[in-house]
């Protein structure tokens, strides 16, 4: 079956979504909710109209909640905001059938969903980019259907038409968020590390980076073990960008500041139940140790070569419960410090070869 979207708003409009997206980011005041584009519905006729909302900038779907029986009876997501809390989307259908829950893992987005159709959505399946979820539903309906999000897009709500059963259904969407576009060309690119530390915590990525931000300073809390970080940042215009604070409200606030043409190439530490010590290394140097001197496990997360540390991943509570680091790509002005030090490496190590 030929893939097919639809864009129900224009370029235009989804550009200014964007710039709306990128102020409330840099503090230029509250988010207003945002009419997403949508894909093209697919099932029968009946049903009342429904178009989810977009959710606040940051926050992510972590659940789908599927009520199903012979049909689809209801579809609902949930969210996980960039604080961590959850909220619970709006659901649309009715109350029967059986509730099924479809978790994503961290850094996992809808890309679409496929089924078949009648009168009603009789069956679903939703399409992540890691696998295809089981089919919920029954056995009927006359017809297949197909929705795929574009691409560099996820899916970030639902659209169609609904009642006792879900009638017709699409998706609403958004462009990738923690895409850390360098300007440099047309395929950014951006990764994360494993994490270390405990099992305990609320999930946290850092994500919605503008493109040519650079990260200046780290700010710590800690005491016997690291109570909270938090990533400060460079706009290109030279406003200071503060990230999201992950982890609780004590330990004593230090700061690492980077200088110019510094960037991150990883952390390590210790942890245990939580993460205990933390060091940050970078092209230039390894800062000192943050936190105390508990944790049974030594850690050391390394960003691939060629590659800045951007923003941190982990979970966290009262606590820094695990870390990580998200990344992209060294460019620019980074790019040629790199070079030189490379050059001065290899001209040394000639010179001692003689």
């Amino acid at each position: 079956m030929k893939k097919r979207f639809f864009l129900v708003s224009t370029l235009a409009g989804v550009m200014a979504g964007l710039t709306v997206l990128v102020a409330a980011l840099c503090g230029a005041g509250p988010a207003l909710a945002q009419q997403a584009p949508a894909t093209e519905i697919f099932g029968g006729p009946g049903g009342n109209p429904f178009l989810d909302e977009a959710p606040p900038p940051g926050a992510r779907v972590i659940e789908v909640h599927v009520r199903s029986g012979q049909y689809v009876d209801s579809v609902q997501l949930v969210y996980m905001l960039r604080d961590g809390q959850t909220i619970a989307g709006p659901r649309h259908g009715g109350e029967g059938g059986e509730l099924n829950v479809l978790r994503l893992d961290p850094g996992e987005y809808l890309t679409g969903i496929s089924g078949r159709t009648g009168s009603y959505i009789d069956s679903i399946e939703f399409q992540t980019n890691r696998h295809t979820s089981p089919t919920f539903g029954g056995n009927g309906g006359d017809r297949e259907f197909q929705v795929e999000v574009p691409e560099n897009a996820q899916a970030i709500g639902f659209t169609g038409r609904s009642g006792e059963y879900v009638d017709a259904i699409g998706l609403t969407f958004v462009p990738l968020r923690r895409r850390f576009s360098s300007g440099f060309d047309d395929a950014p690119q951006f990764g994360e590390t494993s994490l270390s530390g405990g099992p305990g915590g609320a999930v946290f990525v850092d994500g919605d980076i503008p493109a040519g931000t650079r990260v200046v300073a780290v700010r710590i809390h800690s005491g016997s073990y690291i109570d909270s970080i938090q990533m400060i940042y460079n706009l290109p215009d030279g406003r200071v960008l503060e990230g999201d604070r992950h982890g609780g409200n004590g330990g004593r606030g230090e700061v690492f500041r980077l200088a110019p043409g510094e960037y991150i190439v990883g952390i390590s530490g210790r942890s245990g139940t939580y993460v205990d010590s933390l060091r940050i290394r970078t092209n230039m140097r390894t800062s000192q140790l943050f936190g105390g001197n508990g944790g049974n496990t030594e850690y050391r997360i390394d960003v691939p070569d060629g590659n800045q540390g951007a923003g941190f991943m982990g979970r966290s509570g009262n606590y820094l419960d695990a870390i990580g680091l998200t990344y992209d790509r060294i460019r620019g002005r980074q790019d040629r410090f790199r070079d030189r030090n490379r050059d001065r490496d290899r001209d040394r190590d000639r010179d001692r070869g003689r």
